[in-house]
C-alpha cells in the first residue's frame, strides 16, 4: 500500500497548536461525487469508528489516515466516562485513607492524558516515605481482600514492581496500585512534552494500545507490553525516523508522512528492522540504540529516569508480539483494498466479530 501511493498530497502537522492532525480530501477529480448519502452501509458492530464520509475515499492510503482519526476520535472518553473514572479514585483513595491518613495517592499513566481504552484499568501509585513499598503493600491488601466495596483482588508480588489488582464494584473498574514508584509520576511532564513535540503520537498510541489489548498483550507483568514501554517504545521509535530524515537531509518530507506510514513503519521497525536479540535502546540524552554487551533473548530498552531499569526486560512475550508486528506489516503491505471498506480493521478487528471497545451511546 505505501508503494502505491507513496506520492499522493497528504500531510500531517500541528494545527493551531492543537496538535491534531489533518483530514485529507482525496486528491481525485470531483471526489464529492463519490460520497453519497446511505450508499455505503458499513457495520456498526465491526467498525463502529468508520465515517461514512471516510468510508467514500477512494484511495486507501488517504482512506486508512482518516479512519485513524475517525478510531481516535471515536475511542478517547468523554468528558463523562473521565469524571466517572475520577469519582472511582476519590472513592478508592476515601478507604484507603481510613487506615493510612499519611499516604499519598495518585492517578498517572494514561488517566492522566485521557488516552485509555474504555475498559482499560486505572493505574494509581500510593507513596507513603514512613515505611517500605512492600510493608505498605502488605497493609493494603489486607485491607482489601477484607472489603466488601472491592471484588477479585489480586496480589501480584513476584512482579518486578509488585502491584494490587482489583475491581471496584461500585464503576467496575479495575486498579492496577504500585506502592513507592516514582517512574509514572515522573512521566506525566514527559508524555505531555511528547504530545507537543510529536502530533501524530496521540494516535500512535492509542492504535496500539487496541492491538495489544486484543490479544491480550498488554500487560507486563504477564510478559507482554505495558501502557508505559509502549510509550517509550513509540518515543524512540519517532526519534529514528526524525533521526534518519535529517541525516539524510529529507527532513521536509516528515510533513507528508500520513497516520498510516507512521503505523506502518513502528511495525516494519520493531517487527522486521530492530535486532532485539542484540541492541538496546536508551531513553536519555536523545535516545540512542547501542549493541548489548551480549546477546540474549530478552528485549531491553533503558528507563529514562533510572539507568539501572531495564523496563523491557519483564517483556517475555515480546518475540511473539514482534512476529505480530511484522505479519501485520506485510499483510497492510501487500493486500489489495477493497473500496469503501475499512483499513485499519485489519489491524484492530482482522477476525470481523464484534469489536471489543463498542461504546454505549
Amino acid at each position: 500500500m505505501q508503494e502505491k501511493h507513496k506520492n499522493l498530497s497528504v500531510r500531517i502537522k500541528n494545527i493551531e497548536n492543537k496538535n491534531q492532525a489533518i483530514i485529507i480530501d482525496d486528491d481525485e477529480p470531483n471526489i464529492q461525487k463519490q460520497i453519497k448519502q446511505n450508499e455505503y452501509q458499513f457495520d456498526s458492530e465491526i467498525t463502529p469508528w468508520l465515517s461514512q464520509k471516510t468510508a467514500s475515499i477512494k484511495h486507501p492510503t488517504i482512506r486508512f489516515h482518516n479512519e485513524i482519526i475517525d478510531f481516535y476520535d471515536y475511542i478517547i472518553p468523554t468528558a463523562e466516562e473521565h469524571r466517572r473514572r475520577e469519582q472511582a479514585i476519590m472513592r478508592v483513595e476515601t478507604f484507603i485513607k481510613e487506615f493510612a491518613s499519611e499516604v499519598d495517592i495518585q492517578a498517572f499513566g494514561s488517566f492522566k492524558t485521557k488516552l485509555y481504552l474504555p475498559n482499560a484499568d486505572i493505574d494509581v501509585v500510593m507513596i507513603d516515605k514512613s515505611m517500605s513499598a512492600k510493608e505498605l503493600y502488605k497493609k493494603v491488601a489486607q485491607s482489601l481482600m477484607k472489603s466488601d466495596k472491592f471484588e477479585n483482588v489480586n496480589l501480584i508480588a513476584n512482579a518486578k514492581v509488585p502491584i494490587i489488582k482489583f475491581f471496584e464494584v461500585e464503576s467496575q473498574y479495575q486498579f492496577d496500585i504500585s506502592f513507592n514508584q516514582m517512574d509514572g509520576l515522573k512521566q506525566i511532564d514527559e508524555i505531555r512534552k511528547a504530545f507537543t513535540i510529536y502530533p501524530e503520537f496521540k494516535y500512535l498510541i492509542m492504535i496500539l494500545k487496541c492491538i495489544l489489548k486484543q490479544r491480550e498483550l498488554n500487560e507486563t507483568y504477564s510478559g507482554g507490553i505495558g501502557s508505559f514501554l509502549l510509550f517509550q517504545m513509540i518515543l524512540a521509535f519517532l526519534r529514528e525516523i526524525r533521526k534518519e530524515a535529517f541525516a539524510n537531509k529529507k527532513q521536509e518530507q516528515l510533513k507528508n508522512i500520513t497516520l498510516g506510514e507512521y503505523i506502518l513503519r513502528f511495525l516494519e521497525f520493531y517487527g522486521q528492522k530492530f535486532d532485539y536479540q542484540r541492541k538496546r535502546i536508551l531513553m536519555v540524552n536523545g535516545g540512542s540504540i547501542i549493541n548489548k554487551p551480549t546477546p540474549d533473548e530478552k528485549f531491553s530498552l533503558i528507563s529514562p529516569q533510572d539507568p539501572e531499569h531495564d523496563i523491557g526486560s519483564s517483556s517475555f512475550k515480546i518475540k511473539e508480539i514482534f512476529k505480530i508486528f511484522a505479519n501485520r506489516f506485510n499483510f497492510m503491505s501487500n493486500y489489495n483494498f477493497k473500496p469503501e471498506e475499512s483499513v485499519l480493521k485489519y489491524l484492530i478487528n482482522p477476525s470481523d466479530q464484534k469489536f471489543t471497545f463498542i461504546k454505549q451511546n
